[in-house]
């Protein structure tokens, strides 16, 4: 699953290979750039529905402890890029509530994979490995939030472990992909202007 990349992320790499004329290749490339930035707008929503709604349930606590992680992105996020991506979510909050209640939005794990798909072109390893441990400590503090009782048994549910899990796969994946020291990549995408 987290290996697949198909389709947008898969033709982009061809692109980037091929030799073209520069309007058409500077058309796809505004193209991917578009796609990329409305996926990293997703990025942190997508989470929080894949966690908080793996029990079948969106429990309120989870939807303030995912608001709380956004609005105290500066103590929360180690980097910069997940700080602009919890930015972005906060911003757009109300749009993407919206479109997951008109289903325009679906929980789907892939889409987490293929958002961290493009950021694998434009940030090298290290910073890679920033990004999904500030995702992963919001999935962990999603999950911690409506669970356990008196402390007595565990506040993440099995079926919110289970997400995380999955999330992890596509984290450790991503860090091994990273691909962000090459120039060549790394100019085509405005990455941090989203």
């Amino acid at each position: 699953m987290a290996k697949e990349k198909t389709g947008d992320l898969h033709e982009l790499q061809q692109i980037l290979k091929m030799e073209l004329n520069a309007k058409k290749k500077n058309h796809l490339i505004k193209q991917q750039n578009k796609i990329m930035k409305q996926l990293l707008r997703r990025l942190a929503f997508q989470i929080f529905l894949l966690v908080a709604d793996a029990d079948g349930t969106i429990d309120p606590k989870e939807v303030a402890q995912f608001r709380k992680f956004l609005t105290d992105r500066q103590n929360t996020c180690q980097s910069k890029y997940t700080r602009r991506i919890y930015h972005s979510t906060v911003v757009n909050f109300s749009t993407l509530l919206g479109h997951y209640h008109t289903e325009r939005i679906k929980k789907d794990i892939n889409q987490v994979s293929k958002t961290l798909g493009y950021v694998e072109l434009c940030v090298p390893s290290d910073t890679m490995a920033e990004i999904c441990s500030d995702l992963e400590q919001l999935a962990v503090g999603i999950a911690e939030a409506s669970g356990g009782m008196l402390g007595l048994k565990s506040p993440i549910s099995k079926a919110e472990q289970a997400v995380i899990d999955q999330l992890k796969e596509v984290f450790e994946h991503s860090i091994e992909n990273a691909k962000g020291q090459d120039p060549k990549i790394r100019e085509f995408f405005d990455f941090l202007n989203f």
